[in-house]
């Protein structure tokens, strides 16, 4: 079954093919729930915590944890949305700063995976490279 988002958006902020089977990116994608990565933004460093949600029905977004067969029911196409949450880490303390909420449409194209992100708001650090690096680096 296609998982299609009928309010994905038009504008893409990138498009980039992974050198992977279709059923390959999904299951990192959706791996990526709940999990997290640290990175220097200057002088700062930075908790990037990830919350994915896949289709549902073309009309709603649902947590990829309330859908268990999402592997074995997904054909060729999926629309996810990736929520990224900044928090500043200091020895003290952690500071929430920004919540960037992009949308990932994964398509097959053979043995390649087309890979579009578009970004929704304009607040946060992160950018759509940031989304192709988590997604390809997750290969490596």
């Amino acid at each position: 079954m296609r998982r299609i988002y009928h309010r994905f958006p038009q504008r893409c902020d990138l498009d980039f093919d992974v050198e992977r089977p279709f059923i390959d990116v999904v299951e990192k994608v959706a791996g990526m729930n709940n999990t997290h990565v640290t990175q220097r933004v200057g002088d700062d460093l930075i908790r990037l915590d990830m919350h994915v949600s896949v289709a549902d029905s073309k009309t709603r977004m649902v947590p990829v944890d309330s859908v268990p067969d999402l592997l074995d029911t997904i054909t060729d196409a999926a629309d996810f949305m990736l929520i990224l949450n900044e928090t500043k880490l200091t020895g003290e303390r952690r500071i929430p700063r920004f919540e960037t909420v992009y949308y990932l449409r994964v398509s097959e194209k053979g043995m390649l995976t087309e890979c579009i992100v578009s970004r929704e708001g304009t607040r946060g650090t992160t950018d759509a490279y940031d989304v192709k690096r988590l997604i390809t680096g997750a290969f490596n």
